[in-house]
């Protein structure tokens, strides 16, 4: 009877951490990202953690979207005009993260942008 107990007690246990993984994964911050010709938009400024990157080209060129900071660069493809991608990133408190455009001028036209996860 003990060793039922301890077994019911165990899986109990055991199914409340997974429920709590699944709800921690699903509270990643979402970021809409809006390219139009030589301005990238951020709806909000990201906080640590996870974050997903809605990456939307309004624009009629291509644009890309690279993210780099805390020693890793994320990126989408090359995007045509009303093109969408996503990236997913985990955010380090008080790292500076650099974004921008790398197609052709584009970074030096001011496709481009940072912020500090706070």
């Amino acid at each position: 009877m003990r060793l039922i107990l301890t077994s019911v007690l165990a899986l109990t246990i055991a199914a409340f951490s997974l429920a709590g993984v699944a709800t921690s994964a699903s509270t990643a911050q979402t970021i809409r990202v809006t390219e139009v010709d030589y301005a990238i938009r951020l709806s909000v400024k990201p906080k640590p953690g996870t974050v997903k990157f809605l990456v939307r080209n309004a624009a009629d060129e291509g644009h890309d979207f690279w993210l780099r900071g805390g020693g890793k660069t994320w990126r989408t493809r090359a995007l045509g005009g009303g093109g969408s991608a996503s990236v997913t990133a985990v955010l380090k408190k008080g790292v500076r993260y650099a974004y921008w455009c790398s197609i052709s001028d584009h970074r030096s036209e001011g496709m481009s942008g940072s912020f500090v996860a706070r």
